[in-house]
Order: C-alpha cells, then structure tokens, then sequence
C-alpha cells in the first residue's frame, strides 16, 4: 500500500446517532449505530466514502489496511464498503487513487452489538497550501527608486511593508530597501496556492534529506548556488528547524520561470538578473535510499549586476508509505 497521508480529525458539527446535518468534515469520523442484525457478540464495520470533487463513476475498488495488513475490496454504487469479523482497536489506513489523499486513522474501538461506521472524506490532491516567506532581496548597483509589482495566482494573506499597488522603495547596493521612511532588508509577501505535490510517487527528482543533515545540506546547496551570508542564514533560520524536526524529507527546488505559477513580479527598473528560488518539501518515514529518486542538478545563479533574489518554500503532505 502506498504511504498514507495522516489527515486530523476535524468534525464541525455532526451527530453519531441522531443523524443530524454534517456541516463541514474533514478526513473521517465515527460512529456507532444500532442494526438489528447483528447479534451482541458479533461486529460489523461500515465504510462509507464522500470526495472533495469527483469520486468514483460506477464501482471502484478501496485499497485498505488495518494494523499492519493491506487488502482491496469493490465500493458500492453509493461508495460504501461493509467489514465483518473485526474485534477490539484498530487503526486503519485507507487509498482510493493517486487523485486523493490517503487516510490513516487513530485507533477506532470495534464494538460488538452495533455497527462501527467510518465516514471518510477524501480531499483531492490539488490543495491549496501557503506558499511560506517569499522574500525580496533587490541589490541595484547604486541607490535606486524601484518599483516591485507582485501578481500572485492565489490570495495573498500577509505582506510586509504593506503592499499597496506594490511596493515603491529606495534600493541600496547593499540591499537596504527604505520604504515610508522605514529600512527594511526584504520585501516580504505569503499567500494561498494551489499545489500539486511532486512526491506522489517514489520516483521523483530532488533529495531525501534526514533531519539530522538538513542544516548541512542547506549550507551546502545555497551556497552552490550563489545565496550570500545573509541570505543564506535567513533561508536556514527559517526552514532549517522544520526540516529537521522530521526523520526525513523529501525536496525540491523550483526555479525562475517555474515560480510563476505562484506569483509573477515586474520590477521597474528592470534588472539584469531576476533569481527566484523556491523549495517544495514534505516530510517523510522512507529510509534514505529507499525508491528511486534522480538527485537534482543546481544551478549557479547570476549574481551580477542590479540583481533580486527571491525565496520561498511550500510544505506538501507527506504521500509515501
């Protein structure tokens, strides 16, 4: 079975018995529900399937396991799946294609008597995630009046300075931005995306990373490809305690025109080299050597002249068994 994505258990409002209204559920939830046809020593769980778009057409086959084992059984027309047999606690995990997310459960009581009835919601894999602290950094050769227009294809949450029909600001060689009489070091800017995540098999090009090496491996690849002091500490500083609070991780790196599906920048004058760099990770239980992942090949940036760096980072679910 693929590895499962662990979704929260989030119910807004619903009842287990009285069959009540479901406003808003997310990932799964349970309840126990009298059925004349079972006896009190017998069990019996229901699994019932709900998608965030899409779904099945017809019957489609569930892939599922519960402590430790892996199975594939036919949905219903109406997406519903019926388990005999099962007795005390167990955790399941739930696949229905590469579209969605995989659920994995907490432990669930199996309770003799009554029907133990899983709802599961499986939300599509294109999800919208924040794209994380998107930088600016602008280094023109000599103090310069720049204007940055930011386009960004989801809905900005948060920008500093306050982005007001852009930003228009006073660059110094040094990188100093001075905007409203305030300096800052770098335009800052977050906002909703809609994401596919490039971990969904375990063949993919990038890296696994083990925590324990993450800050070497950030030192290392920055550098190679051209951040300064600065720079690189900032990007460390704020990736660098996530990525290593995981066993592993997973990661790859986007580049300049690959950036554009998150946001597009105009920046007058226009400089000689524009970098954007963004980092796309999800954290992992995978052994280091286990699948087949092509390392990605870094490239040098061009740092001359008026140049902009600009970094960023999104975090994906974690899709691999």
């Amino acid at each position: 079975m693929k590895t499962i994505v662990s979704i929260s258990l989030l119910i807004l409002s619903f009842s287990s018995f009285a069959g009540e209204h479901i406003e808003k559920m997310i990932g799964y939830y349970v309840s126990y529900e009298a059925d004349s046809t079972v006896s009190l020593n017998a069990t019996k769980v229901k699994i019932s399937c709900q998608f965030s778009e899409g779904g099945t057409n017809g019957q489609h086959g569930l892939r599922y396991g519960f402590n430790g084992s892996d199975k594939v059984a036919q949905l219903s027309a109406s997406n519903e799946l019926v388990l005999d047999s099962l007795a005390g606690m167990c955790r399941f995990q739930f696949y229905y294609s590469q579209d969605y997310k995989e659920i994995e459960t907490d432990s669930i009581e199996i309770k003799p008597g009554v029907v133990t009835h899983i709802h599961l919601y499986f939300e599509h894999q294109f999800i919208h995630r924040p794209v994380k602290k998107p930088v600016i950094y602008l280094y023109p050769e000599s103090t310069t009046s720049v204007s940055v227009e930011l386009k960004t294809v989801g809905e900005l949450t948060f920008t500093y300075p306050l982005l007001n029909n852009g930003w228009n600001v006073i660059a110094q060689p040094d990188g100093t931005l001075t905007c409203n009489e305030k300096n800052y070091p770098y335009l800052f800017w977050e906002a909703e995306q809609q994401v596919e995540n490039p971990f969904k098999s375990d063949q993919f090009t990038g890296f696994k990373v083990a925590g324990k090496d993450a800050i070497t491996f950030l030192e290392e690849k920055l550098t190679l490809m051209g951040f300064n002091d600065r720079e690189r500490t900032d990007f460390i500083t704020f990736w660098g305690p996530q990525l290593a609070a995981n066993e592993f991780n997973n990661i790859l790196f986007q580049f300049n025109e690959s950036c554009n599906q998150y946001a597009n920048l105009n920046i007058v004058p226009q400089p000689e080299n524009i970098n954007r760099v963004y980092m796309i990770w999800s954290k992992t239980n995978s052994p280091m050597f286990d699948g087949n992942i092509l390392p990605q090949i870094l490239p040098l940036l061009n740092r001359s002249g008026f140049d902009v760096l600009e970094w960023g980072g999104i975090e994906v679910d974690n899709v691999e068994l």
